[in-house]
């Protein structure tokens, strides 16, 4: 016959390890949901970055489409500085433009590549194309030493 004694013994030792086992459990669902959580942040604040790179790259052809290009300098669109966000989620935008085509169609532009064909009346020397480098920074939500981020993406857009 089992002894009153041992009996409460092993109640006990199966509730210490039923404690322990739980414990494990639980640990374990906090670390995954923890990392869960920052996967998610980074994702969202990279979407974020190249949402707002195409939307500035659409602005950057917009403004170059219409800036009057004359003699009298600066004649070309060559920065876009801008800012997203608020101060404790803040994007910094930064959009360079660099034109290519024919002298005489980007007349006065620091940032010219001379024509490669001899022959003006070609297709090429009758555009103007820019290629349009946005970079966005951020900073990491869960980065102890608050480095940034920098997403680029670059275009070449016939104007």
């Amino acid at each position: 016959m089992i002894n009153q004694k041992n009996k409460k013994a092993f109640s006990m030792m199966t509730a210490i390890i039923t404690i322990v086992i739980m414990a494990t459990v639980t640990a374990l669902i906090m670390n995954i949901s923890s990392r869960t959580i920052k996967e998610t942040t980074i994702q969202y604040q990279k979407e974020q970055a190249s949402l707002l790179a195409r939307s500035y790259t659409e602005q950057a052809i917009l403004y170059a489409m219409h800036y009057k290009r004359d003699t009298t300098p600066p004649s070309c669109l060559e920065r876009i500085n801008a800012t997203f966000g608020d101060p404790a989620n803040l994007y910094t935008i930064t959009t360079n433009l660099r034109y290519i085509g024919n002298d005489t169609l980007l007349a006065g532009c620091n940032t010219t590549i001379e024509s490669w064909a001899d022959d003006h009346t070609s297709s090429f020397n009758n555009t103007i194309s820019v290629i349009i480098d946005v970079y966005v920074r951020y900073k990491d939500f869960d980065d102890p030493a608050n480095r940034r981020i920098t997403f680029h993406r670059r275009t070449l857009q016939k104007l």
